[in-house]
C-alpha cells in the first residue's frame, strides 16, 4: 500500500469519528506539564468501581484505586480494563484482594500495549500535547486520539493531555528530556 492509499484509508476511518471526552480528572493549567488532580472527579471516578465491587472487599488498600483512576486518565473503559487485569493478577497469586502489586501489574500492561502501538514519531508529538495540552489537527493528531494516547477533556474549553501511562515509557522520557535540554 502507498503512503497516498494509506493516508487516504486513514481520512476515510476517521472521516466520521466520534470522539468522546473523558472525565476530567484534572485541574487545566497550560503552564504547567504535571497536573495536579480534582478530588471530586477522582472519586467520580472510584465510584464507577464501586458501583460494580465492594472496594474495601476486593482492595487491600484505597490509594490502590486512586491509583488505577489516576492511571486511567478518566478513560472509563481503560479503567475497567484495569480493573480486570488486576482482578486476574490477584486471582492468579491465589490473593483473596487486590493489592499494590496487581494494580502495578495493570497499569504496566496498558504501557506495554501502548508501547507496542506507538510509533517513534509520534513520542515528539505526545510532548507537545503534554507539555502545551493542544493536539495537532493532522492525521497524527487524529490518531493519537483513537489510540488513545493522547485524550480529549472538555467542559469550559476543548483541551488535550497525554494518557497518564505514556509517562513511563522509556522513549517519552527520552524525548521530553531531549526537548527540556
Amino acid at each position: 500500500m502507498t503512503k497516498t492509499n494509506l493516508a487516504k484509508n486513514l481520512k476515510e476511518a476517521y472521516r466520521n469519528s466520534n470522539i468522546v471526552p473523558m472525565i476530567n480528572i484534572y485541574n487545566l493549567q497550560r503552564d504547567k506539564s504535571d497536573l495536579n488532580y480534582q478530588e471530586e472527579a477522582l472519586k467520580a471516578v472510584v465510584k464507577l468501581i464501586e458501583v460494580r465491587v465492594d472496594i474495601e472487599q476486593i482492595f487491600t488498600d484505597y490509594e490502590d484505586v486512586l491509583s488505577l483512576a489516576k492511571a486511567s486518565g478518566g478513560h472509563v473503559r481503560q479503567l475497567m480494563q484495569m480493573m480486570r487485569t488486576a482482578i486476574t493478577s490477584a486471582n492468579a497469586k491465589g490473593n483473596p484482594k487486590i493489592d499494590s502489586e496487581d494494580v502495578q501489574t495493570a497499569i504496566k500492561q496498558v504501557q506495554f500495549d501502548f508501547e507496542r502501538v506507538i510509533p517513534d514519531e509520534h513520542y515528539s508529538h505526545l510532548v507537545n500535547v503534554y507539555l502545551n495540552k493542544e493536539i495537532n489537527n493532522n492525521q497524527i493528531g487524529q490518531v493519537m486520539l483513537f489510540n488513545t494516547s493522547a485524550l480529549e477533556y472538555n467542559g469550559n474549553e476543548r483541551w488535550n493531555y497525554i494518557n497518564p501511562v505514556i509517562k513511563s515509557i522509556q522513549a517519552f522520557k527520552q524525548v521530553l528530556e531531549n526537548v527540556r535540554n
